[in-house]
């Protein structure tokens, strides 16, 4: 019996920046629409991957984290129509939440690349074609990620993403 899933991997990440770096190579790979779940502890690591997914993307603006906003739209620069939506669930206690910030119609009319942390707060809602990375602390700044999907297609971008980011 496999220890992990068919569709996953895991890697380990040695400090913040390297996080970051890993968002940015997996941004190499991600087509036009997508979306991208990332799950994980406070202080995970999640928001250092976004930025890193930010800066690989070519997003005008550094991405910060949405807490406060729960979603913030990132363009190109120079803006070419593509899309980045950053969406932070932590505060998301209902359903409503998540209605109030239109995430039904983001997820399901989706124009650019969505990604979400705190998605296990809107479970129902995150397509099964979605890439999921999940962040564990182990010890200081260093993390465990688990990349997984239940798509193909999705399969797919990750193998291309795993072989530039580590050869393999």
């Amino acid at each position: 019996m496999p220890i992990l899933d068919p569709l996953s991997f895991e890697c380990v990440s040695h400090s913040e920046e390297q996080t970051q770096r890993l968002g940015a190579r997996l941004a190499m790979f991600l087509p036009a629409v997508c979306v991208v779940a990332l799950q994980g502890d406070l202080g995970a690591g999640k928001t250092h991957f976004a930025r890193g997914v930010g800066v690989g993307w070519g997003a005008a603006q550094e991405l910060r984290s949405p807490t406060y906003t729960m979603l913030q739209e990132h363009h190109r620069d120079p803006d070419t129509g593509a899309r980045l939506y950053h969406v932070d669930l932590y505060r998301a206690e209902r359903d409503a939440d998540l209605e109030s910030i239109g995430l039904r119609e983001l997820i399901e009319e989706n124009d650019g690349v969505v990604l979400i942390e705190w998605p296990e707060r809107a479970e129902g809602w995150i397509p099964g074609d979605a890439i999921r990375v999940r962040f564990d602390a182990t010890a200081g700044s260093k993390r465990n990620l688990t990349f997984s999907t239940h798509s193909a297609s999705a399969w797919q971008i990750l193998l291309k993403f795993r072989k530039q980011a580590f050869g393999v």
